[in-house]
């Protein structure tokens, strides 16, 4: 997938996706899904217990529906991620 910088999309407005045809082979590469290692390992128990609980507390509070983003520490986690990932700004 390439990001065309000159074509401006409203991010509003949905795109119309065209009907599916049916079903895809299962040798098509692009609808096999496989857990990484680190999802294995978290089902078999690989994880620091304190980090499984944190995982379920979360996963019931989906569930629920009551799960609550602060947009505001997302939007600094992501502006620190970025930075870490190519330096600060000059």
């Amino acid at each position: 997938m390439r990001i065309d910088p000159t074509a401006l999309t409203a991010i509003h407005e949905p795109r119309t996706r065209e009907a599916s045809t049916g079903p895809r082979p299962a040798d098509d590469q692009a609808s096999v899904v496989s857990l990484g290692a680190a999802a294995s390992a978290s089902r078999s128990g690989g994880l620091d217990p304190a980090i499984t609980a944190r995982i379920g507390k979360i996963r019931e509070l989906l569930a629920g529906g009551n799960y609550h983003v602060d947009l505001d520490k997302l939007s600094e986690r992501i502006l620190d991620d970025d930075e870490a990932r190519t330096g600060p700004a000059q």
